[in-house]
């Protein structure tokens, strides 16, 4: 649909304002970052801007689910259906979440049937990612340089429910910026999918030099989840690239160097060791992993028989912070959990690709030491999985698009 000669004042006319692709454009931007845009809050109505986003948009997918339905069943679609059932069945009746549980499905099944475009996707993503890594060197400058914090969001639009996670961060006297993020940890959740986009892209044209801006943001947040989750992409793709055995060794023999002065020149310092400890020792009685586990045992520990596998309601919330894991196991059982596993075996079996690999597993990590369970989260990240998943047609039109940045 487009409006022609729309005249405003007699004074100028905009001109083929094209409303379906300006639609069309705001539902990749929304959607490339509702990982961040869930934390804001909504004046007026107590909501967050995740949750507005996922239900405004479920009209535009429920049009591309009927213009492109077809008879043949789509496994994938399938396998989800059945997770998002379960879901509903398990809700116990609370309105808010049947809602939400439906209008995840309904935008997953959109994306399925095509609402969204990989190539427009992973170009906003990996767009932010840099726009962030920017953000955050200017962060750590001002605060090691000229002893200031910035933070780019006030705390005032962050949503009730997320408002105190948004702080500096200044454990064991450690700077700890996120840019843009609610978190550093959350940063790097984000970013580690745009690490992977410009590593594994479409067009088998690598983007190194964002690669390792990208990496290198992750690394500055000092989250000990991002700095593992980097060293094993990079080395994930030095295995997985296609070069020679001979090549991949003389760029082995370059970079060492550069790393060992790096190393030793960090190794001076009080920030490099407090980020090591972060990850491999503790920082205030915890690491990495065990600060996101260390209540696991304590939640699920007890339950068992029925209570195990179908868990113990939507209704019931633990008083302390859980992961993704031990959340679905405590409020919807181990039945939950194994459902959730199918539908992403499924897709690394359908697309044997190093991306959608590398996107499943690394999800799955997140699922077990992060929160990353609520309905506007997956709409990310299991979108960006199905979608190249279901991405199988590669023509020279796709590339060129992809190379317009």
């Amino acid at each position: 649909m487009k409006i022609n000669s729309l005249r405003i004042n007699d004074t100028f006319r905009i001109k083929d304002i094209n409303v379906t692709d300006m639609l069309d454009n705001i539902h990749h931007f929304c959607i490339a970052l509702i990982s961040v845009l869930y934390v804001i809050k909504v004046p007026i109505i107590n909501l967050s801007l995740g949750t507005i986003i996922i239900l405004a948009f479920v009209p535009r997918s429920i049009y591309f689910i009927i213009r492109n339905f077809n008879t043949k069943c789509n496994i994938s679609s399938a396998f989800f259906f059945v997770f998002y059932l379960y879901l509903l069945f398990r809700s116990d009746g609370n309105v808010m979440r049947i809602i939400l549980c439906c209008a995840a499905f309904i935008n997953l099944f959109g994306i399925i049937k095509g609402s969204i475009d990989v190539i427009k996707l992973r170009k906003i993503i990996e767009i932010f990612a840099l726009i962030n890594v920017v953000l955050l060197v200017f962060q750590v400058v001002a605060y090691y340089g000229i002893h200031i914090k910035i933070q780019y969001i006030p705390r005032s639009l962050i949503y009730e429910e997320y408002r105190d996670s948004y702080v500096f961060r200044n454990d064991g006297g450690l700077y700890r910026p996120s840019a843009l993020f609610l978190e550093p940890s959350h940063f790097s959740q984000f970013c580690i999918f745009a690490l992977l986009s410009t590593l594994f892209p479409l067009d088998n044209r690598v983007k190194i030099k964002r690669a390792l801006a990208i990496g290198m943001g992750c690394i500055l947040t000092t989250s000990g989840m991002g700095i593992l989750l980097t060293c094993c992409v990079f080395s994930w793709y030095m295995v997985m690239s296609k070069e020679s055995v001979d090549k991949k060794v003389r760029r082995i023999f370059k970079l060492l160097p550069v790393f060992l002065i790096a190393l030793l020149i960090l190794s001076q310092t009080a920030f490099f060791h407090t980020a090591l400890d972060r990850v491999f020792s503790n920082v205030n009685g915890y690491n990495a992993v065990s600060g996101r586990t260390h209540n696991m045992d304590d939640a699920i520990g007890k339950m068992t028989g029925l209570t195990f596998l179908f868990g113990y309601g939507d209704h019931v919330n633990y008083r302390l912070y859980l992961t993704g894991l031990a959340d679905s196991i405590y409020k919807y059982g181990l039945v939950c959990v194994l459902l959730e596993g199918l539908c992403f075996l499924y897709l690394m079996l359908k697309k044997r690709d190093n991306f959608v690999w590398c996107c499943c597993i690394i999800f799955l990590v997140l699922f077990c030491v992060a929160h990353v369970t609520s309905f506007v989260s997956q709409v990310f990240y299991f979108g960006i999985i199905i979608l190249d998943a279901n991405a199988l047609k590669r023509n020279d039109n796709i590339i060129r698009e992809y190379l317009l940045i």
